[in-house]
């Protein structure tokens, strides 16, 4: 039979895949980046496999330059500041690429995070806004206070050593165990249990690291994405709400949990769900909405913790300064216990430690990639193609020459030594982490009230050390970061005589 085949087939198809890598490689010719992205999505493949994606993505910023680097066909990345505004200023409506397509957590169901319809998205938007709100939200502060009370609860149980007695505690897992009961406890009104219970609640860690390293694949490779995602395979094969297991038993807990509000004889509260509800949004939406919120809302609020906490035990210069900050409030009377997120923002080191915090160490470094409008823009004085995706490199965002010259250094006193003008774009970029105009953030608010909050009553309570500084943790990055085996030695801080 092979015989029987045109000798010039081979030839053809030479020929046509030749043409194919050209025709890819010529619409962004003018763009530099690693050789292989422009011919296809292999580069940008092997690069998420690493778990380094957010450090390769920042290597290659470097190398290429931090206003628009090629990592594939279609497909720029940038560590421009003006760049990414001007990508999601609403007046311009950059529609959302293909990336959001894989991470839904809901697969089945986009909620606002992934929602790529700008129409959509917007009506979304607003029925869920308010739910995020401090004038919705007006026991926010309370609600997250009684979490971090049951934290140092579970501390002072299991994880408090003596000279006699050494307990090691994993900051990583304790970090995501308050995370999600805040999250949980603001979103549904009760927290799910993790700190009382000390441990993953319904496996939710263990299947969301399970299945993030696989979405962030199918969302950095657009081909992937499509068959998984765009051809209904996800439908024949994809995960029920009657399983036992992986991303399936989510769904099923956000489907009774949500069921529940909804109905003739629908249980009524005052939380984020209550909102959703009373402003319109349908049972099902909310089930996508709630799994979404829980995820992102407790997996980044932990990152910022764990490596803020991280930065501070291995810089003793901080520890002591910001220690001594807490203790001198505590000494005239300025901060309550617990204290409110208000006079959290009254002292400067610890709001110097928290932006710099979230600016050494972005919680969430995916893509995020935007499309250039039909027709082309002309963006920082060159033309791009319509339809072109341009992402974001995080990591290089937040070491912009802004922040000075030492970047790579975890140093809290460049918040408090820079003038009005040049703090003011700097805090502008680093809130670039939370997104900005049509696409940011909606938790925004909640996070930097926990922030405001969690550092000072665990460092006014406790004393904290790494146990191994040569290994401070074990980490890996797919689009969010995924941490573990954080271990630190916990001790009580003894209260000075005034």
């Amino acid at each position: 039979m092979l015989s029987l085949l045109p000798i010039w087939l081979p030839a053809v198809v030479v020929v046509g895949v030749l043409y194919s890598w050209f025709r890819s490689w010529y619409r962004l010719r003018d763009f530099k980046g690693p050789w292989l992205a422009g011919l296809s999505e292999a580069w940008l493949f092997g690069v998420t496999t690493t778990g380094e994606l957010h450090m390769r993505l920042y290597e290659a910023s470097q190398k290429y330059g931090d206003d628009f680097v090629r990592i594939g066909p279609n497909w720029l990345m940038t560590s421009d500041p003006d760049v990414i505004r001007h990508m999601n200023a609403a007046k311009y409506k950059h529609q959302k690429s293909s990336w959001y397509e894989a991470l839904k957590v809901d697969p089945y169901v986009h909620s606002v995070f992934s929602e790529t319809s700008v129409t959509k998205h917007d009506q979304l938007r607003v029925k869920m806004a308010s739910g995020y709100s401090l004038k919705e939200n007006r026991d926010l502060g309370v609600k997250i206070d009684a979490e971090i009370a049951s934290l140092v609860d579970l501390l002072e149980r299991k994880y408090v050593s003596t000279a006699d007695d050494v307990r090691p505690l994993d900051m990583a897992g304790a970090a995501q165990f308050w995370s999600l009961d805040v999250i949980t406890s603001i979103a549904l009104g009760e927290p799910f249990g993790y700190l009382t219970e000390d441990k993953d609640m319904y496996d939710f860690i263990k299947i969301i690291q399970g299945e993030l390293p696989l979405a962030t694949l199918c969302s950095s490779t657009p081909t992937l994405g499509n068959l998984v995602f765009g051809s209904g395979l996800v439908k024949l094969i994809g995960p029920s709400p009657k399983d036992e297991k992986g991303r399936g038993k989510l769904m099923g807990i956000a489907k009774r949990v949500v069921g529940d509000r909804y109905g003739a004889n629908k249980v009524v509260r005052d939380d984020m769900l209550g909102t959703f509800v009373r402003n319109g949004l349908d049972k099902r939406q909310a089930e996508s909405e709630i799994l979404t919120t829980i995820l992102a809302g407790s997996d980044t609020t932990a990152t910022a913790v764990r490596a803020t906490m991280l930065y501070i035990m291995t810089n003793p210069r901080v520890y002591n300064k910001l220690v001594e900050e807490i203790a001198a409030a505590e000494r005239n009377g300025s901060i309550s216990s617990p204290i409110t997120s208000a006079e959290s923002r009254q002292m400067p080191y610890v709001q110097a430690v928290i932006k710099e915090g979230l600016r050494i160490h972005p919680p969430i470094t995916g893509l995020l990639t935007k499309l250039v409008n039909p027709g082309g823009e002309t963006i920082k004085g060159r033309f791009i193609p319509g339809g072109t995706g341009i992402g974001q490199c995080g990591w290089g965002i937040q070491r912009h020459p802004i922040f000075g010259e030492d970047v790579d250094v975890f140093r809290p006193e460049r918040w408090i030594e820079a003038s009005e003008a040049q703090r003011s774009e700097m805090e502008k970029t680093m809130e670039l982490v939370f997104g900005t105009g049509r696409w940011g953030c909606l938790g925004k608010t909640i996070v930097l009230v926990e922030l405001d909050k969690i550092f000072v009553e665990l460092l006014r309570k406790f004393d904290f050390e790494l146990m191994y500084p040569g290994s401070a943790w074990k980490t890996r990055n797919f689009t969010l970061f995924m941490q573990k085996e954080m271990w630190v030695r916990v001790t009580k801080r003894e209260v000075a005589s005034s």
